[in-house]
């Protein structure tokens, strides 16, 4: 763990998808991690990013920190990160990867552009063999050269955005694993996890949620049973608990503030929610949001 050279109250920060390049209008943007640390600015200890990211361990090894979960890094370990999870870049000790960002306006659909939905089934990790390491940074090197060709036009953005597609395909040739098989998946589980997603500020419960869905609680039940392992109960509370640890560890906003923007109309409600889920009061989890968090730097 790296000791702390900045109070634990400094503010994290949220951040766009701004690439630094001329002319304007990059669908993607890789760098090396090395590159990205450059641009860091401030101490603040989490970032929450609004693009997708997908990294690939080339030396060194380390660690990378992925909505409050750590992630050893190694040589052929690749990591996927999507819009609005909170992460951190631990610099000691240091490794070298190639990084590669996209909007949500370039994230294409499946193949590739994986299904996935915060306490899914997809993991965040993989580590590859060196052949297949090869063969993934092969794509992304052939993205860094059409990159610094980059003239702004159409026919260079949509190079760009076929490139970054072949890529996340390669990923999930090479790992089946990365994108779940969605013909396998019950679909009232889907549309459950779906819904949750655009209900979620507004405190859905499940008999909401089976109403608005056409679905029996029970049927909800089993397919989510059947998909994750958990009810549709536990998957509710466990999305509403990660997105409470989202916004009291990423913004400044008074704790009363993110209860009601998460539909809690009761600030007492919303403590003894969060008291019952995380084991901490609101106030305890934006301070000291997990013991093992070590100190972090925020590129950008």
């Amino acid at each position: 763990m790296v000791e702390s050279r900045h109070p634990p109250d400094t503010p994290p920060i949220e951040i766009e998808f701004r690439p630094r390049s001329a002319p304007p209008g990059l669908p993607v943007e890789v760098l090396r991690r090395s590159e990205l640390l450059a641009r860091r600015t401030g101490g603040a200890r989490r970032q929450r990013v609004g693009f997708h990211q997908l990294i690939l361990c080339t030396s060194g090894g380390g660690t990378h920190w992925v909505d409050f979960e750590p992630h050893p890094i190694e040589p052929g370990t690749i990591l996927r990160t999507y819009p609005g999870q909170v992460q951190g870049y631990v610099t000691d000790p240091d490794f070298e990867a190639e990084v590669v960002l996209w909007p949500a306006s370039s994230h294409p659909a499946t193949p590739g552009g994986s299904l996935w939905y915060p306490g899914g089934s997809v993991p965040t990790r993989w580590q590859v063999a060196p052949e297949v390491m090869e063969r993934v940074l092969r794509l992304i090197v052939e993205l860094r050269f059409e990159q610094e060709r980059f003239d702004g036009s159409s026919a260079s953005s949509r190079l760009l955005q076929v490139l970054l597609h072949a890529l996340l395909i390669r990923v999930v040739v090479e790992i089946p694993d990365a994108e779940p098989n969605v013909d396998h998946l019950p679909r009232p589980y889907l549309s459950f996890r779906q819904l949750l997603e655009e209900r979620l500020t507004s405190h859905p419960s499940v008999v909401s949620l089976a109403a608005e869905l056409g679905y029996s609680t029970r049927t909800l039940d089993r397919s989510c049973q059947a998909a994750a392992g958990r009810t549709a109960k536990q998957l509710l509370d466990e999305r509403i608990s990660l997105e409470v640890r989202r916004l009291l560890t990423h913004t400044t906003r008074p704790i009363s503030q993110i209860g009601i923007e998460l539909g809690f109309d009761d600030p007492s409600n919303f403590s003894k929610f969060v008291r019952r889920q995380l084991g901490r009061s609101p106030r305890e989890v934006r301070h000291k949001p997990d013991d093992r968090v070590p100190q972090v730097t925020t590129p950008r």
